[in-house]
This record gives structure tokens, C-alpha cells and sequence, in this order.
């Protein structure tokens, strides 16, 4: 028998994409992906045989309960799809001989398929304009037209090779291009090859474009017509036509209703849906009626009974139960499905499970579908004890997949728990930006509060899973004591210290995921902890007193290791504290620094105004000393000082001498002044050389101020006879004093000579004391201004 003939005969087969109970050790539920972003950490990973010839670019939104897509870049740099099954599901082969022979244009190309690592996968083209749900319905009739021309090729292809497509939808057929529109029907992971016109198999599909006599399992070509009907009516209206409806709502319109086209409002556009909404599969159009119509033709549509279609009755006595848009009789494909949708399990089937009016319509479809089944002490309890107690929504999922299919491996919320992979869900846990951490958190949570791992223990890849959980539970608890003790020496670390195992303390359960991968991968786990307490204490560049000591501490130990992974962001906050004190201080250094150089940079500018008034300043001691030197010779010679002196007037002049002993004074006192201004700038004295004068001057006139009013008194107390003795003690000893000038004036130009020396060298040692005493206030202004010695 040939794969193009097709006998009368109906024949029943199990599977379509099936699960390949001889998978062990290497089989098992893979990770699903819930939000179609690239794979950066993600667990899917292309065979060994296939990443020495492809790059992964990628992962492809679109991923299945069945397989995830990669995009990837061959060694030429051309982009392809590779297509990897899940553990325990397999194509059919019969499939795969046939595609590459159909020589249509509008079928997706496979250039390869084949199994690698456990896993059967395919390589496909790669269409990058996405799929035909992206483009913008309403669309006119011409290019709904152009759209039903191209899939009824592909279509006709199909099924003149054996093969029914069976979940044709606008999400399978890709876009290559738009201008000129070109499409490529896609997806045959749900196709087989029939050998009969009509043969039941699993019911597993997407219901909104699902034909009524697919709620039996039955599969013939005119499922795949009825579904680009649906195509077709979506595409010219805008709108499905099961939309807001439930699905129990929609599998019964399915079972006893026609699907309307009086809203398609072109004639030849309705006529078309007319003909492949037909609810009979035996009287509906097919590829001959299609080509016919593409050709212009009308051809006739068979009337609706008034009874419908008789439907053959669902696989097994439970009947059909919708979930997520598709239509279940096997309880291990329902366990497949909502494995790979749990979360839209939980909400849907037990999100709200009673109502004021009675139980939810998800949960009374789901009991009654149970109550079909011959396991009725297993489904009581299921029933009874799990479904319906007040375990959370997931974990009664759980107890649903675990009752549906007791084969399954170790899963939970869709990922897989073997050991390798509970030492992957602290890395997920950690890392609050990756698409599968609330997932990850969630799942640690569950399994330690509902005691999960040892139900798992035993199933396919679920080996050793209870001694890892009571591992778990040791570790958590040695974690718990060491974290309190630290507490107690750390008082800043307590956030950073949580208790593991106590909600709310824990958030995301980071702790107590990492027990669980120590448990689980304890040398692993180990090594990574080393690892990334080598980072934290890297990361803390200025030493903090309280983590070197907790660092030092540590040695080997996996717990302490943990305690300072955790503790590092408390000390790089403490670190940068400190950096930013040491900043600021710098800071205001600085500018206090910068003050004081503007400072300085006015006080030397000043120096040549400064040197320009000590020199202005020493003119009027020049004066003094030149007019001194002139004169004291000339008292000498007097006649009346001669006499008084006893000397002759055949003495030598003695003029120059002096005149070169005042200009060398002079000289001197200048010099003085000008280092002084020099080096003082600005802040040389504004009194020059005269603020040692004006000090004198304030001495003597204090002087004369007292005896001034001792006379006074004196006057006041005993008359004039008191006073006039006063008054001749003060005389006396200005006559003896006059008498000692008498005597001296005979060797006045010597005096003068002595002074003129003395000036010049007190002078100096004033100059001496001056500036000593200035670079003492400049140091000590330097000290306050910038907070430091030069």
C-alpha cells in the first residue's frame, strides 16, 4: 500500500508527537519558556553534534508544551531554525520522509532532520517577517484571496503525500515576505501520515481553529480545511468567532452549532467560508472546491441538517475537557499540557474553584472529565484530599499531573527536578532580571513548605531526591544557628543574614535555594561559593575591620562562604561610606588649599608695590642720617661748644666720614626693608620701618602723661613751696645731664659715628626679628587655612 492511497478503512492510533516511555536516566521534562526572550542563561542548549556546526542568535518566542525553537547561524552565516523536542516526545518519521518530497513552495524547507542526545530535532528555514498573525486583519478579499491560494497549494501538497497538518493556524504559517506576499505553512509537530481517509488519534490542538469532529480524535484532510475556513473568516472580519467565550462554551458550539459567515460581507469571500465551514467533514469544500473557486467558479455548499453532524464519541468514557485553547481525552497528553502552561493551570482550574453560586465552571468541567475514569479510590483522593484542601493552586496542579501520568519525571511548575537542575534554581533565584526567577523562587518555596522532593523520588531521572531533601533540611537548619551566632557579632548584617526556610524572612528565598543546589550539588555548589566569595571580597576595595574578620573566618566552609557572599553588599556600602568621606575631605581640602593660593598669589602680587614703599619709607631715615652726619661738625666748631669743650679749632672735619657712614646705613636699612617687603608682599607692615617709632613715641608720651600728673598732684596736696621742690628734684638732674652733653659734644662726631653703627646693625636684627616672627604667623595662617604644614 502506497502513502498516497487511502482506503476506506478507519483505523484508531494512540500518538501524533508521543511520549517515548523508553527514555531513563537521560529523559525527563525539560525547562519551558513562558516569555519568549532570548536565551541568555536559559537552560536550552543545542546538542553536542549541533553546536560544532551552528551559533545559537537566540531563542524564538514561539515555544511549545512539545519542543523550544533556537535561531541559529550556520558556519556560511546563514540564519536557520532549529527545532529540538522535548525529552519524551518524538516526531513521526513517517513525516519527516515525506516533507522533503512534497515540491511545494508553500511548505516550510526541513533540509534536516534527525535524534541527537536523547532528543529528535529538526533544522528550518528561518523566516524573519514572523508569522501571518502579524499582519493587520481586516484584509481585502484580494489578498485573503492570494493568502487561500498559497496555503491550498501547500495544503493539497500535504495531503496528496498522507499527511494531515492538523493545527493549522495563523501562528503556523510564516511570512516569508509581503511584497510580493509569500507564505510557507509550518509546524508539523502535531502532523501524520494517514493511510486511511480517516483515522482517531490524540486530541491535542488548538480549539479556537479546531473542526467539531476533531473533538473525537477523528483526522482526515478536512480538519486542515475547516481550520483555513476559520483563517479565512478571521482574516476578513478582524475578529475570531469564539472570542470572549469560555471553552467549555466553545467545545459545545463546536458539537452543536454552525459557525456563521453573515458578517464576511463580500459574496465570493462568503460563499468560501460557507463551503469550508461546512460542520459535515465528508460534505465540506476540499482542495478540488477551493481550486474551483480560486478558478471563479461557485461551487455548491452543502445545507446544514437541523441536527448537525453526527460526531463519533471521544476516545475513553470521560469525554473531552478544553484547557488553553485545546481540546484533551488522553490524561497524559492533559499532564503534558499543563506541565508546559502550569501556571495558566493553576488560575484556570483552581484559581477560583467556588463561586457564591456554586463551583467554577474550569473546575466543574475538570471534576466531571475525572469522574470518567475507572480509578475511582485514586480519584476520590485526588479529588477529596488534594484538589480541594488548601494547598496552593501549583501544588494541586502537581497532584493533578502526578494522578494524570505517574510516568512523568520529576517537574514542577514546569521545571524539571532532577539534581543537576535544583543546583541550577539557586543561579535563577539570584538573578531577579532572568525570565525564570519568579518561576525558580516559587518553586523552591513549594518544595520546602510542602515536603515535594521525596513524592518525586523514584519517578524516571528522580533518583535520590529524598536523601537531597532531608540533606536540604539539615543544611537550612546548620545555616539558621550560624546565621543567628553572626547576627549577634554583626548587628549591621542582620538584613543581609536572613533565617531560611520562614516566609518573609528569606525574599527571594536565595538562602534557601542555595541549601537546596548544596544538597543537591554539594562540590559544585561549593566551588561556585568559593568563587563568589573571592568576588565579594574583591568587590569591597577599601578594608572594612568587621568583614576581614569574617572573611578570615571562613576557610572552606560552604555556610561561612554564604555569610560572606551575602555580607559583601553591607561592606561595599560601608566601603564607599568611607571613599566618600575620604572624597569630601579631599574635597574641601582643595578647596581650602585653592583659598589659600588665591591668598598667596595676592600677597605676591603685592610685592612690587610693597618694595616701592619700604624704599619710600627709608627716605626720611636717609634724611635723618645725612643731616645728622652734616651737623654734628658743625655744633663741634661752634665757638660756644668749642668753649664749653675745651677744644681748639685745629681739628680735622670729620664731614665725609660721617656723610659715608650715614649713606652706608642707609644703604643697609634699605636693604632691609626691601627683603622684608619682598618676601612679605601684600601683607608687608603698613608702618614700614617707622612702627618701631610709633611704639617710642607711645612709651614717651605715656611717660610725660605721668609725670605730667604727679606735678599736678603734687601741686594739689602741698601748695606752691611743695611744688617748687618738686619742681627743682626735676631740674637737678636735667642740669647734670646737660652738663654730660657738654662734655660729650667735644667728641660728638664719634657719638655720631657710634649711633650711625648701631642703627645699622639693630636695624638688621630687628629686620631678623620681623621676619621671623612673620613665617611664624604665615605658617601658623597656612595651618588654619588648609589644615596642614607645608
Amino acid at each position: 500500500m502506497t502513502d498516497t492511497e487511502r482506503p476506506g478503512e478507519t483505523r484508531r492510533d494512540e500518538f501524533t508527537t508521543r511520549r517515548d516511555t523508553s527514555v531513563s536516566a537521560e529523559g525527563g521534562i525539560d525547562h519551558t519558556r513562558r516569555d519568549g526572550r532570548e536565551a541568555g542563561s536559559s537552560l536550552v542548549r543545542l546538542p553536542a553534534d549541533l553546536a560544532d556546526r551552528f551559533a545559537v542568535v537566540g531563542e524564538i518566542p514561539a515555544q511549545g508544551a512539545e519542543s523550544d525553537l533556537l535561531h541559529v547561524r550556520d558556519l556560511e552565516g546563514t540564519d536557520l531554525v532549529v527545532k529540538i523536542f522535548r525529552r519524551g516526545f518524538t516526531a513521526d518519521r513517517s513525516v519527516w520522509r515525506k516533507l522533503p518530497t512534497l515540491g511545494s513552495a508553500h511548505v516550510v524547507r526541513i533540509p534536516e532532520t534527525g535524534h541527537a542526545e536523547g532528543r529528535d530535532y529538526e533544522v528550518i528555514e528561518y523566516v524573519a517577517e514572523g508569522n501571518l498573525r502579524a499582519l493587520s486583519a481586516p484584509l481585502s478579499p484580494a489578498v485573503v484571496t492570494e493568502v487561500v491560494a498559497q496555503l491550498a497549494d501547500g495544503l493539497t501538497r500535504l495531503h496528496e503525500a498522507g499527511i494531515v497538518h492538523r493545527d493549522l493556524k495563523p501562528e503556523n504559517v510564516l511570512v516569508r515576505s509581503t511584497a510580493p506576499l509569500d507564505l510557507a505553512i509550518a509546524d508539523f509537530g502535531l502532523s501524520r501520515v494517514i493511510e486511511q481517509s480517516v483515522v482517531f488519534a490524540s486530541s491535542s490542538r488548538t480549539l479556537a481553529y479546531a473542526a467539531p469532529e476533531s473533538l473525537s480524535g477523528q483526522v482526515s484532510p478536512a480538519r486542515d480545511w475547516w481550520s483555513l475556513g476559520i483563517m479565512v473568516r478571521e482574516l476578513l472580519t478582524g475578529r475570531m468567532p469564539f472570542a470572549g467565550m469560555s471553552e467549555t462554551v466553545v467545545v459545545d458550539h463546536l458539537a452543536t452549532r454552525t459557525i456563521g459567515c453573515d458578517d464576511v460581507i463580500d459574496p465570493r469571500m462568503r460563499l468560501l467560508c460557507r463551503g469550508l465551514l461546512t460542520r459535515d467533514p465528508r460534505r465540506r469544500w476540499g482542495g478540488d472546491e477551493v481550486a474551483r473557486w480560486l478558478a471563479g467558479e461557485s461551487p455548491a455548499v452543502a445545507e446544514e441538517t437541523s441536527g448537525g453532524v453526527h460526531l463519533p464519541t471521544a476516545r475513553g468514557p470521560h469525554g473531552a475537557l478544553a484547557f488553553s485553547g485545546e481540546v484533551f481525552t488522553d490524561r497524559r497528553e492533559l499532564a503534558r499540557a499543563l506541565v508546559a502552561d502550569w501556571d495558566t493551570a493553576a488560575r484556570y482550574f483552581f484559581g477560583t474553584m467556588f463561586t457564591p453560586v456554586g463551583p467554577s465552571e474550569a473546575w466543574q468541567a475538570l471534576r466531571d472529565w475525572l469522574s470518567g475514569f475507572d480509578d475511582a479510590e485514586g480519584r476520590i483522593r485526588l479529588v477529596d484530599e488534594r484538589l480541594t484542601g488548601n494547598d496552593p493552586p501549583d501544588v494541586k496542579v502537581f497532584w493533578l499531573v502526578r494522578w494524570l501520568d505517574p510516568t512523568l519525571g520529576p517537574v514542577f511548575l514546569g521545571l524539571r527536578l532532577v539534581s543537576e537542575d535544583l543546583a541550577v534554581l539557586a543561579a535563577l533565584v539570584d538573578d531577579p532580571e532572568h525570565a525564570e526567577h519568579g518561576i525558580a523562587a516559587r518553586t523552591v518555596r513549594r518544595l520546602w513548605e510542602h515536603r515535594l522532593l521525596p513524592l518525586l523520588d523514584g519517578l524516571p531521572e528522580g533518583t535520590d531526591l529524598s536523601a537531597i531533601d532531608a540533606r536540604w533540611r539539615g543544611l537550612v537548619t546548620g545555616w539558621n544557628r550560624y546565621a543567628q551566632w553572626l547576627r549577634g557579632q554583626l548587628p549591621s548584617t542582620v538584613s543581609r543574614l536572613p533565617d531560611a526556610g520562614f516566609p518573609g524572612r528569606d525574599e527571594p528565598p536565595k538562602v534557601l535555594a542555595t541549601m537546596l543546589a548544596l544538597a543537591a550539588r554539594p562540590e559544585e555548589t561549593r566551588r561556585s561559593l568559593s568563587t563568589a566569595a573571592d568576588r565579594a571580597r574583591a568587590s569591597v576595595h577599601v578594608p572594612v575591620s568587621w568583614f576581614s574578620w569574617l572573611s578570615e573566618q571562613a576557610g572552606d566552609d560552604p555556610l561561612r562562604l554564604l555569610a560572606v557572599v551575602l555580607a559583601a553588599p553591607d561592606a561595599v556600602l560601608e566601603a564607599e561610606a568611607e571613599v566618600r568621606r575620604r572624597r569630601e575631605a579631599e574635597h574641601r581640602s582643595a578647596e581650602r588649599r585653592r583659598r589659600w593660593e588665591e591668598r598667596e598669589r595676592r600677597r605676591l602680587d603685592g610685592r612690587r608695590a610693597a618694595i616701592r614703599r619700604a624704599a619710600l619709607w627709608t627716605l626720611p631715615l636717609a634724611v635723618l642720617w645725612f643731616s645728622g652726619s652734616w651737623l654734628a661738625p658743625q655744633i663741634l666748631q661752634s665757638a660756644a661748644v668749642r668753649s664749653m669743650a675745651g677744644t681748639t679749632g685745629n681739628s680735622s672735619d670729620p664731614t665725609p666720614l660721617l656723610l659715608t657712614a650715614a649713606g652706608a646705613t642707609w644703604i643697609v636699612e634699605l636693604g632691609c626693608e626691601v627683603l622684608l617687603a619682598a618676601r612679605q608682599g601684600a601683607e608687608y607692615l603698613p608702618l614700614g620701618p617707622w612702627s618701631w617709632l610709633a611704639k617710642v613715641l607711645r612709651v614717651v608720651r605715656r611717660g610725660l602723661s605721668g609725670a605730667s600728673s604727679r606735678m599736678s598732684g603734687t601741686a594739689r596736696r602741698s601748695g606752691p613751696r611743695g611744688c617748687g621742690t618738686a619742681l627743682l628734684v626735676a631740674v637737678v638732674p636735667l642740669f647734670i645731664i646737660f652738663l654730660l652733653i657738654a662734655t660729650l659734644l667735644s667728641i660728638a662726631w664719634l657719638l655720631w659715628m657710634t649711633i650711625l653703627i648701631a642703627v645699622a646693625i639693630a636695624h638688621v636684627v630687628v629686620t631678623g626679628i620681623r621676619m621671623q616672627r612673620w613665617q611664624q604667623e604665615h605658617r601658623g595662617a597656612r595651618e588654619k587655612a588648609v589644615g596642614g604644614r607645608e
